[in-house]
């Protein structure tokens, strides 16, 4: 099928503008173009493939003794041991500093006052970094880092493990007998970004960062997508949206689309587990004067992207995005594009995609997937500082993405996780 080809050839491109294409700082206005090209294609061509039917169910007796499945598990097995093998070795060479990066110290004093039970001060100025730091960080992306606290290990495990869920998810997915030749490329693609993030400092995603966090919480929702589950999405989009609010523009048009497309019962789902999920994870622990710092947030991002222009202009010049393009002069210009763009691309779209199949029998499909992949390359291409390590979040979709419908065979309607 053509539009599979395109799905894993835009997937090949996309992997590689955001690894191997940057190891030399001269194409990495060309792999900022190629990001943004083949993220876009993914979102398009999904349109065109069959509507998605993932379903979950309890694995049969012949799950585990099935001799395909046990190769699965162990490639599973092989990966968790290298990415145990090479967290360790970035952990030994780069031990927690503030001076390196504030990010994971923050996190784990915000960690360590919620394990002792001082939930009241979790968002109270942390004296001992910098001249003293407020924390910002959004309830889902720091409340996983708590089990690393109370089991008294490295913070940054919880980076490994969900990195290793969600490359095993693109695994279990994945069959390799459905399209043998898409699936060495798909293969390829993803052994890249793997050995990318594992072995090369460049990437710094998993010694300075939180963001393997991000990643899972997208994939879930992603999964959850692929289901249609509506109040599954509900929660991985509240997850995601307190994590990392990239898909603040997703969210309306996914509404605007439920609502257009008479989905009544789906959108009271949505709506109800989201705003629960909501209550629990932030009214209810940390009250409403922590959500009005939240909203505050994107104001200050302006200044900030000028700091960092004025103290580290090479962080534009050697990651992705669009930021390089528009320079030193023009920030303001570019924050309120990202804003703009970021809630009228995906609205446009789903009312497009609705219109094209309502009054021209277009028959597309997918099209909250579709829009949360076009919101995510729209929202990391025009964020205001392009620290690379934020633009893994993408790719790890189209991981599950492609593995999806590489794997799918339309007669059949198989489904690899029902094997």
């Amino acid at each position: 099928m053509l539009q599979k080809r395109i799905l894993t050839a835009a997937f090949f491109i996309e992997i590689l503008s955001a690894t191997y294409l940057l190891a030399n700082s001269d194409f990495a206005a060309l792999a900022s173009v190629l990001y943004f090209i083949s993220g876009l294609t993914i979102a398009i061509v999904i349109l065109f493939l069959p509507q998605s039917h993932l379903r979950f169910s309890l694995p049969k007796k012949t799950f585990f003794t099935n001799t395909f499945n046990g190769y699965k598990f162990s490639a599973m097995a092989i990966m968790g041991v290298m990415m145990c093998h090479f967290g360790m070795q970035f952990m030994d060479d780069a031990p927690l500093d503030f001076h390196d990066s504030d990010m994971l110290p923050i996190i784990r004093v915000m960690s360590q006052r919620f394990v002792a039970g001082h939930w009241a001060k979790v968002y109270d100025v942390i004296p001992n970094i910098w001249t003293g730091i407020k924390p910002i960080y959004l309830p889902a992306m720091w409340l996983p880092f708590t089990a690393a606290e109370w089991l008294h290990v490295d913070i940054r495990w919880m980076t490994i493990v969900a990195l290793f869920l969600a490359f095993s998810m693109a695994i279990l997915l994945w069959d390799p007998f459905a399209s043998k030749r898409l699936s060495l490329t798909y293969k390829v693609s993803v052994f890249m970004l793997f050995w990318w993030l594992f072995t090369n400092d460049s990437a710094g995603l998993i010694p300075y960062t939180e963001e393997g966090v991000v990643i899972i919480n997208y994939v879930w929702l992603t999964l959850a997508l692929l289901t249609e589950n509506y109040l599954l999405i509900g929660i991985a989009a509240c997850l995601c949206l307190l994590s990392r609010y990239a898909l603040i523009g997703w969210l309306p048009a996914m509404l605007v689309l439920l609502y257009v497309q008479g989905k009544k019962k789906q959108w009271l789902h949505l709506k109800i587990s989201g705003i629960s999920c909501f209550i629990i994870l932030v009214f209810l622990p940390f009250g409403w004067n922590i959500i009005k710092d939240f909203i505050s947030l994107p104001g200050a991002y302006i200044n900030f992207a000028a700091r960092v222009w004025h103290d580290g202009p090479h962080v534009f010049y050697i990651s992705l995005g669009f930021a390089k393009f528009f320079g030193s002069n023009h920030i303001a210009l570019q924050h309120y594009l990202l804003i703009t763009l970021t809630f009228v691309v995906p609205m446009l779209f789903v009312l497009f995609c609705a219109w094209a199949n309502y009054k021209r029998n277009a028959n597309l499909h997918n099209i909250a997937l579709a829009a949360l992949k076009i919101s995510l390359v729209i929202f990391y291409t025009f964020v205001d500082v392009p620290y690379l390590y934020l633009f893994y979040t993408s790719p790890f979709i189209s991981c599950i993405i492609v593995a999806y419908w590489v794997s799918y065979r339309e007669k059949e309607k198989k489904e690899v996780l029902h094997t």
